[in-house]
C-alpha cells in the first residue's frame, strides 16, 4: 500500500509540474504522451518501459530546445520514475 501512495503523489507532483511548468511551454499531443506514460506506469502497464524510454527522449528534446529548465526537466524525470513500481531490491 505504501509503494502505491508514493507512486500516486509522484503522479501528483507530474500534474502539477506538468500545469505549473507546461501550460505555455507543452504542446498538447506532448502533454498527452508524458500524461500516457504516467497512466501505464502507475497501473503497471506491462508495455510502459518503451513509452518511458519515449517519453526521456522528449524531455532531453524540451530541455536542448530550452522550452524547459534544466530543473523542471529533472523534476518531471523524477516525477514520471516515481509513478512506477520500485525497482526490485529497492
Amino acid at each position: 500500500m505504501q509503494d502505491m501512495t508514493t507512486r500516486s503523489g509522484h503522479y501528483t507532483a507530474l500534474l502539477e509540474t506538468l500545469g505549473v511548468c507546461g501550460a505555455t511551454e507543452l504542446h498538447a499531443d506532448e502533454r498527452e504522451q508524458l500524461l500516457a506514460v504516467a497512466d501505464a506506469l502507475l497501473f503497471g502497464d506491462p508495455d510502459s518501459a518503451q513509452g518511458l524510454a519515449r517519453a526521456l527522449d522528449l524531455i532531453t528534446r524540451l530541455r536542448e530546445s530550452e522550452r524547459w529548465s534544466a530543473e523542471s526537466c529533472a523534476e518531471l524525470r523524477e516525477h514520471l520514475h516515481g509513478c512506477g513500481p520500485l525497482p526490485a531490491g529497492a
